[in-house]
């Protein structure tokens, strides 16, 4: 599509103006956009040997794949692959004890980020004590405390979609043994200054420890911004977790590692099964290290896929949030999950949900990806507005809001074609809870509310809870959280 074509949508918030006229916005458009914006080819040749899913907007992965330098030590390793790795990637950790300036002693490498958020949960979480954690953000630590037996306190947001340190502190009492940031925030983007974690561990009672996930730290140009690792070399109650998945292009490798004061390190690794890391994937994390190329053409291709989009949606009139990530939020008048099923109609894939009624969450792709989802969101907002174009139905289960709540939540889902469909609340532990929907329904969009009450009749207590949509071949779950 021409550009200057794509430029006459409507200046949504979405308000029902006349469209702008051709002529103006191509002019603005110019004005508005550096040449960076409308760049057409990644800084780097993608890998001929990355065959990935195009349109896959909604996982935050490296488009560009891993670093050739990674995958020829994958490669070069596989011919070990019977014997076992090292039992907790002393490798590894000695390379990133290096990088970072700490002490072998203050590293641990573990099967992805995931395992080593778990890891601080079997440390830090106490079945008498509570975590503090804000919402909405990356949900593991909280859940996986949660699923211990530990209360989880959540904070709420500020009104610049950034973790509000001072709801945090306000809600740390006596029990609390960890509080849980991730910075940036996902799926905000927005990212929190370093003095200001400072000041908030400083101000934390002596037992509670700081877990800082820094997953998009590589992709982070805010001048104030600085990684908490500085604070873990000065001895602060911190740990941060970081992962080879994002900007190093290895999220199907699973490597993951967490930096920390020895002791709290220590208390981690009490826990830790020896070699879920592979050879291969440590072979290839080592190589991605050294591939300081790879990492800069990822960084710029996101920046500039980001701009690209940032200028349309300034051009129509869209509110976004500002991204510090390999990621961005942006809002419309649609509802979040239609606008998302018209998306995935033409093969772009986005997330939505977080009690954000109106807002997706993409992630940044190659800059021709990009140019397919911004025509796709063109084409889509207009025919919508201009009264021509129908939703497409699609069977998912669309979401629940409140979430967090603290009574009743509603459920919202769809059905594209009529048949049985059952729907199950579960506890986190895999029990169940309610059959809440078991019977033959029409299509269409559907919804019910739960306010917290199990198969008996009696209430639930706090705490993460799933719900399970199944209809003929379709299966889906999706995760809830109960706070009293």
């Amino acid at each position: 599509m021409n550009k200057d074509n794509k430029a006459k949508i409507n200046r949504t918030g979405l308000s029902r103006r006349k469209f702008l006229g051709l002529a103006a916005a191509g002019s603005a458009l110019s004005m508005a956009n550096p040449s960076a914006l409308l760049a057409r080819s990644a800084p780097a040749p993608i890998n001929p040997v990355l065959t990935d899913y195009v349109g896959r907007l909604c996982y935050n992965e490296n488009p560009l794949g891993p670093s050739p330098m990674a995958i020829q030590a994958m490669s070069d390793d596989l011919d070990m692959s019977h014997r076992y790795p090292d039992w907790f990637a002393e490798s590894l950790k000695g390379d990133l004890a290096d990088i970072h300036d700490v002490s072998d002693n203050n590293v641990i490498a573990g099967c992805g980020a995931t395992e080593i958020l778990r890891l601080c949960a079997f440390a830090f979480a106490e079945s008498n004590g509570n975590v503090v954690a804000p919402n909405p953000s990356y949900s593991q630590f909280p859940a996986d405390a949660g699923f211990l037996g530990s209360d989880v306190y959540y904070s709420s947001l500020n009104d610049d979609h950034r973790i509000d340190l001072n709801d945090m502190a306000d809600r740390v009492d006596n029990d609390t043994t960890a509080v849980c940031i991730t910075n940036p925030n996902n799926p905000t983007a927005t990212v929190l200054a370093a003095d200001d974690i400072e000041a908030f561990v400083d101000d934390l009672p002596q037992g509670v420890v700081t877990i800082i996930d820094e997953a998009y730290h590589d992709f982070v140009d805010d001048p104030n911004y600085e990684s908490a690792i500085d604070l873990v070399r000065r001895g602060k109650n911190v740990v941060v977790i970081r992962t080879f998945s994002k900007a190093y292009g290895l999220a199907g490798a699973r490597i993951g590692y967490g930096i920390g004061r020895q002791s709290r390190i220590n208390d981690m690794r009490a826990w830790q099964i020896f070699s879920t890391v592979s050879r291969p994937s440590l072979n290839a994390s080592r190589a991605a290290l050294d591939d300081i190329d790879h990492i800069n053409d990822t960084v710029t291709l996101n920046n500039q896929a980001k701009q690209y989009c940032f200028g349309y949606f300034d051009l129509w009139g869209l509110s976004y949030i500002p991204s510090q990530t390999n990621f961005f939020m942006v809002a419309t008048e649609m509802d979040n999950s239609d606008l998302a099923a018209a998306l995935s109609s033409r093969d772009f894939y986005v997330r939505y949900g977080w009690g954000m009624d109106h807002h997706i969450r993409v992630s940044t792709g190659t800059m021709e990806e990009m140019e397919g989802f911004i025509d796709a969101m063109y084409d889509i907002l207009n025919q919508v507005h201009a009264g021509g174009y129908t939703i497409p139905l699609v069977t998912a289960l669309d979401g629940n809001y409140p979430n967090p709540f603290n009574s009743t939540t509603r459920i919202s889902y769809s059905i594209a074609k009529s048949g049985q469909v059952k729907i199950q609340i579960f506890n986190i532990r895999g029990q169940l809870v309610k059959t809440v929907v078991d019977s033959y329904l029409l299509a269409g969009k559907h919804a019910f509310e739960w306010s917290g009450i199990n198969q008996q009749g009696a209430p639930v207590a706090s705490g993460s809870y799933f719900y399970r949509m199944t209809a003929g071949d379709f299966a889906q779950t999706r995760r809830m959280i109960l706070v009293k």
